[in-house]
């Protein structure tokens, strides 16, 4: 049940090694203070030279309209209280026109600046103004200002160098000068010296207000105080507080002044309206007056009989009625065809400037006024309300339409009436005298008219103070001022988020290696890959050939290969004899060097060895101990040498060789045949251990063919070369059988530590732990003068 766990838990992605990334950071903890360092270093040059910005802010009060007042004319009058939308007015404070006509009233467009070593810092409070009066169509200006006294200053385009020796471009201040296409002048602020900035090169700038409204708009934070509020919080973040105060004051000013003339322009509209009607009716009560006059030099009758008079009065009654009606239909006359033709609906009449009293019809034409001002103040916003606006003044736009027709079917019924009366009357004086019936008939004429002139005036009167007694509904609360110290840098949260940098940095850098080694490095590799055992690992060579063990037997490698000898104890058990083959996936992986050392150790420990060199392909293993490959396991195999002939006897007791042998045709096939049965029963029969040096398993079959015949075989892993998708591999033949007593060994280990698997130390002679769970207690000496250590189990 524990294996089929462990083949589960195989089959799994690899996790990340937190310890040997850990280790890592350890080991190259230089270049994790190089790169703190670097990153905290960056952090102190931008946090010395970076623009202070500070934060501004102010607060309006937008008044509600004033219900309750006596003066109704004054304070409620519907020509100067149109409708407002609340939640639309931080939208027209953001506004580009309007943010725009601060700018220019302001003239933010000139700037002054000095130039340093590091930083070019704006002089706001400089004393001098500038004034452009034609930019010649640029859009962006720039050259050098510099005071040469309080009367004069020169001038040098961008670029050129300040040469004051020269009287070049020297003008006086507050001539219009024509330079680099700019039309301008220059003035001294009163009060103010201008001692400290004279001989100093400062550069002006000029940029067109609409290229720097756009920052304005972006920078500028409106809101409301609170759910219901009549308050708006105004708040700026700027490096030159002075001057966003300005700005904030400057805004709100145009604001107050926006409102004003919101409610001012119905009834500057109504006044110019109500004037021109005025004209034309003037003209005609004069003619009318000098006719009455002519009437009554010519008639001695100038007073009207009683019949008379009633019919007159009655009459006169009449056509004040008519009077109303015939106001009414050429309002909706103008009506109509100014909705149809006009794009500027918000300088429409509104109906209660010619007298008509309807609520309905005047609430939607100041809905409609007061949503085509939105509409100016957001033409450039891209702003989902725009089109939202647009939608909604075409609905408004049918439903003024409407109300209009419906308006003209009733005062059409009206005026018949009317007009059947009049006829009726009219009739009655048919029978009066002819003198009578000429004076009812210019009476009547004078009164219609002088009852149309004294309505006109009323109204006009009317509109003329509702506009003189308008105020702002927007009033000051908390004036600009500057709320605290810098905002930005912030060093605290500059230094953290660069030693985050500088510590996270490098740790990415050795996570990345981490997951995209695909290399085995450790133990702990091994045994995520694979449920094969681990019996031990062999430490990096550092000589130039493969004999570590018999040249140093105290060698750290030496003592691997002592205790890989003794890890192999628990594997075969007791048995006097075995054979052991060593094998990997691909070359390069030591199975060379660790068939000799291991059988150097059995050799060492007085057992009879016989190295067999089984890679008949590319035979190597003979010159490591000069000796010849005339003669080898291939020769024996095809029947041409026995088996007392391919021995080969090394400098060292006890060690033995067999060599692959002169190249075959068909090295597997000879593996395949009877004779490699007697190979190795006739080798066991002599020596007590058998080392088979074999080809790697991912490009030949030989080793497979060889396993049968072993007691155990070693798979050789090498560090950071093997890659992980051969230990998939081997595992897989393990899983199904086509491998059995099989073990890894890790060879080649030059780097360990935590995530590695493996330390070397030394104690006595050639104590050493390792981590794959053994210690070594008693030793014993043998044969050659070496100890050698027995293992025991750690509990």
């Amino acid at each position: 049940m524990e294996e089929d766990t462990r083949v589960g838990q195989s089959n799994q992605p690899l996790s990340i090694d937190v310890k040997r990334i850990l280790y890592r950071v350890l080991q190259y903890w230089y270049l994790v203070v190089i790169t703190l360092g670097v990153a905290l270093l960056i952090t102190f040059f931008k946090t010395r030279y970076a623009t202070r910005i500070y934060p501004v802010t102010a607060s309006i009060l937008i008044k509600e309209k004033e219900e309750t007042s006596e003066g109704k004319l004054l304070y409620n009058n519907p020509l100067v209280s149109g409708f407002r939308n609340y939640i639309n007015e931080p939208y027209i404070i953001r506004s580009y026109p309007l943010i725009q006509r601060t700018l220019e009233d302001l003239n933010f467009g000139s700037s002054f600046y000095k130039q340093g070593n590091v930083l070019t810092t704006e002089l706001y409070d400089i004393p001098v103004k500038a004034r452009i009066l034609n930019d010649g169509g640029q859009s962006n200006r720039k050259f050098y200002f510099t005071v040469i006294n309080n009367r004069q200053y020169q001038l040098s385009p961008n670029g050129d160098e300040v040469q004051l020796n020269k009287q070049s471009n020297v003008f006086d201040f507050g001539d219009t000068v024509l330079f680099e296409g700019l039309t301008f002048f220059f003035e001294l602020k009163k009060s103010h010296s201008i001692k400290e900035y004279e001989k100093t090169a400062l550069v002006f700038s000029y940029k067109r207000p609409a290229l720097i409204t756009g920052d304005y708009v972006s920078r500028l934070r409106v809101s409301w105080a609170e759910e219901g509020a009549g308050v708006i919080n105004l708040s700026l973040d700027g490096s030159n507080p002075t001057k966003e105060i300005d700005f904030l004051n400057g805004l709100i000013y145009q604001y107050q002044q926006y409102d004003l003339e919101k409610k001012n322009l119905a009834a500057s509209n109504a006044i110019d309206f109500i004037t021109e009607q005025l004209t034309g009716i003037s003209d005609s009560l004069q003619h009318v007056e000098q006719q009455l006059e002519r009437f009554k030099d010519q008639n001695v009758m100038t007073d009207l009989s009683t019949e008379a008079q009633r019919l007159y009065s009655k009459l006169e009654l009449l056509e004040v009625q008519k009077v109303d009606l015939i106001i009414r239909s050429n309002y909706f006359r103008y009506l109509a065809g100014y909705i149809q033709e006009s794009e500027n609906l918000d300088q429409i009449i509104l109906p209660t400037s010619v007298g008509i009293s309807d609520g309905i019809l005047t609430e939607l034409i100041s809905r409609m006024v007061d949503l085509q001002l939105q509409l100016k103040m957001n033409t450039k916003l891209e702003n989902p309300l725009v089109s939202e606006s647009r939608r909604i003044i075409n609905e408004i736009k049918r439903d003024i339409v409407e109300s209009v027709n419906n308006q003209k079917v009733t005062d059409k019924i009206k005026l018949d009436y009317i007009d059947k009366q009049i006829r009726d009357i009219e009739k009655h004086l048919n029978y009066l005298p002819l003198a009578e019936r000429k004076l009812v008939s210019i009476q009547r004429k004078y009164s219609l008219l002088e009852n149309l002139y004294i309505f006109l005036l009323q109204k006009r009167a009317e509109a003329d103070i509702s506009k003189a007694s308008t105020t702002t509904d927007i009033d000051v609360i908390n004036p600009p001022m500057q709320a605290g110290g810098a905002i930005s840098p912030k060093p605290a949260t500059n230094y953290l988020i660069a030693a985050i940098i500088g510590l996270g940095l490098p740790a990415l850098l050795f996570v990345l290696l981490e997951l995209f080694n695909t290399k085995v490095q450790s133990k702990e590799d091994v045994e995520k890959l694979s449920t094969i055992p681990f019996i031990g690992g062999v430490g990096h060579k550092r000589a130039n050939n493969n004999l570590e063990v018999l040249t140093t037997p105290k060698s750290s490698i030496a003592e691997s290969f002592r205790a890989l000898r003794s890890n192999l104890n628990y594997f075969v058990g007791q048995q006097e004899k075995s054979t052991f083959l060593i094998t990997s996936s691909i070359s390069g992986e030591g199975k060379t060097f660790t068939s000799i050392n291991l059988a150097s150790v059995f050799a060492l420990s007085g057992k009879k060895t016989l190295i067999v060199g089984a890679d008949m392909r590319k035979p190597k293993i003979f010159s490591d101990f000069n000796l010849s490959n005339e003669k080898g396991l291939s020769t024996y195999l095809a029947g041409i040498d026995p088996f007392e002939n391919i021995i080969q006897k090394t400098e060292h007791e006890c060690l033995d060789l067999i060599s692959g042998g002169p190249v075959p045709p068909n090295p597997s096939e000879l593996l395949l045949t009877k004779r490699m049965d007697d190979f190795i029963a006739e080798a066991k029969k002599q020596y007590d251990y058998v080392i088979i040096d074999t080809p790697p398993m991912a490009i030949v079959t030989d080793a497979f063919v060889i396993a049968s015949y072993a007691d155990h075989v070693l798979f050789l892993v090498r560090q950071n070369y093997t890659p992980k998708g051969l230990i998939r591999t081997v595992q897989d033949f393990y899983s199904s059988g086509k491998l059995k007593n099989i073990s890894i060994v890790l060879n080649d280990i030059y780097r360990s530590g935590p995530g590695y698997g493996y330390g070397y130390g030394y104690g006595y002679g050639y104590g050493y732990a390792y981590g794959y769970g053994y210690r070594y207690g008693s030793k014993h000496k043998n044969g050659y003068g070496y100890y050698d250590d027995q293992p025991s189990i750690r509990s």
